[in-house]
């Protein structure tokens, strides 16, 4: 392949904004997206603090060039080709706080954004015509400061959407109102950066929200209908020594709380200056690491990459397979129902090592199992149990099997066996035969601003906005990471589509302080 022919990776311009070409150069162990705009000049932004993890990260994905796909960042123009696994739709951009690190309230916007009902439901109607359906994360803003809420999650279920929501849980102290709220069914995801009030000063200028997000959580653990995920946004000189006592909290409430998402804080987040390091996704994973050493991440799109397993079995959505590798990434902790461990405590290798191992095993079961004298003769169930036979044979030969099981190894496997074989929950048996009590999922979720945006990510992105083209009343699809860049200009036209106050007003309810 010739210079020429080279897939060509993009960004914006960080003086003009404009899409513009760029590459990754690695500078004193870090990467740096560089763009090259031919009005501006040279410009540059830090993708990761780590160069070696970062290369790490494309080589077990096998991603060996700068980018394997592109596009034009045109992304007003486009519909995310991808169809999304995850779909976020903002509901308002009202707020009961004023984080000074938020790009999504009236202030940072500088108008209001409030659709009507009728609004929601011509979204609702065509995301609920796509295959597979998407799960919604209804975004803000504050969606809790809408009176209607729970009329819009409504909305959302009588097309076959299931609805979450992505919240700053501060009404959830309120007890009536998020009884009511979970009364819906709907999932939650929780922002809560940790149990420590200062970091709540630092970069939320709230000390007080602590409380009253304990408080909420409270309310949650008494009324939830589901599980729910915190929400942490991490960064350096802010709650990196406080990552081991929210991991510790949640083992506190793992009755409830099922995962942990980490957000990176970059610093030029917001209208206003925050006392806080760049954070980049490898900072992350050290920080997490620092809490409980022996924790590893591997990117999440590897997921994909267990094809045989995953045309066999209904393993359930995964939401960021696929993604690219330098995008999320995911790591599992497990309970000995006292503390979380990493996943390593129960191998004989590492286990970033054990997942690549894994996708090999995967990858020569399908090539060996179409071939098989079996399969052709019984079909998709020989398929499946020369698939778990292989499988647990792999998990023999890299679990530690006295770490799993405790003494009695092969007693407590006959009795989990014959437990299924019963019709009891595998979460039972596991609880009660084994050091695995529970597991805490916790993934790294890069929130992009514009500098770090790159096409080579955009286009495999497993996540998108919804929006109505405020021209057409088209409903469309933005990549996550891009609707930052538009979404001012999108929405306040989209505000005054329906008549909204397109002002500053009382957007903030202060409810902090009540």
């Amino acid at each position: 392949m010739s210079k020429n022919d080279r897939i060509e990776n993009r960004g914006i311009c960080g003086k003009c904004k404009g899409a513009v070409p760029a590459f990754h150069k690695e500078i004193a162990g870090k990467i740096f997206l560089i763009k090259e705009c031919p009005k501006c000049g040279t410009t540059e932004a830090l993708v990761s603090s780590d160069a070696k993890r970062w290369r790490e990260k494309r080589e077990m994905c096998d991603y060996k060039s700068e980018a394997e796909s592109t596009c034009s960042l045109k992304c007003v123009d486009c519909n995310h080709g991808k169809s999304p696994m995850l779909v976020f739709l903002d509901v308002t951009n009202r707020c009961n706080m004023n984080c000074p690190i938020c790009l999504a309230n009236i202030t940072a916007m500088g108008f209001r954004f409030e659709p009507p009902m009728a609004y929601f439901d011509n979204v609702f109607k065509s995301l609920s015509q796509r295959k597979p359906k998407p799960k919604i994360q209804l975004f803000g803003g504050e969606p809790t400061v809408r009176d209607d809420l729970i009329d819009i999650i409504n909305l959302a279920k009588s097309y076959g959407l299931s609805a979450r929501v992505v919240t700053n849980g501060i009404r959830m102290a309120d007890e009536e109102y998020c009884k009511k709220l979970l009364a819906t069914g709907t999932q939650l995801m929780f922002a809560f950066d940790g149990r420590d009030p200062e970091i709540y000063r630092k970069i939320r200028n709230t000390p007080e929200a602590c409380q009253k997000k304990l408080k909420g959580l409270e309310n949650v653990r008494k009324y939830r209908k589901a599980k729910i995920t915190i929400m942490c946004c991490t960064g350096l000189k802010v709650n990196e020594h406080s990552i081991g006592d929210l991991i510790e909290f949640c083992h506190e409430g793992r009755d409830y709380i099922a995962a942990i998402d980490f957000i990176p804080l970059t610093e030029t987040w917001g209208p206003d200056e925050v006392d806080a390091g760049d954070t980049t996704i490898e900072d992350v994973e050290h920080i997490v690491a620092n809490a409980l050493p022996g924790t590893e991440f591997v990117p999440a799109g590897m997921l994909y990459k267990f094809k045989t397993l995953l045309e066999n079995f209904d393993v359930g959505r995964l939401t960021f397979g696929g993604a690219h590798p330098n995008c999320e990434s995911v790591a599992i902790l497990i309970s000995d129902g006292k503390a979380y461990h990493p996943a390593s405590r129960y191998l004989k290798k590492s286990f970033s090592q054990m997942v690549q191992d894994a996708v090999t095993l995967d990858k020569e079961l399908g090539i060996k199992l179409n071939k098989s004298i079996l399969v052709k003769i019984f079909g998709k169930p020989a398929k499946k149990f020369l698939f778990g036979l292989s499988a647990f044979g792999f998990f023999k030969k890299n679990a530690k099997m006295g770490e799993v099981f405790g003494e009695r190894v092969w007693t407590n496997i006959m009795k989990i066996l014959w437990g299924l074989l019963r019709g009891e929950k595998a979460k039972n048996l596991l609880r009660r035969y084994t050091q695995c009590h529970g597991i805490l999922r916790m993934i790294i979720l890069p929130f992009e601003e514009s500098m770090c945006l790159e096409s080579a990510r955009l286009v495999e992105c497993p996540g998108s906005f919804a929006y109505e083209h405020p021209l057409t009343g088209e409903i469309r699809l933005m990549p996550v990471c891009a609707w930052p860049i538009f979404k001012d200009d999108i929405l306040k036209e989209t505000s005054k589509r329906y008549g909204v106050q397109a002002i500053p007003g009382s957007g903030h309810l202060n409810a902090v302080n009540k």
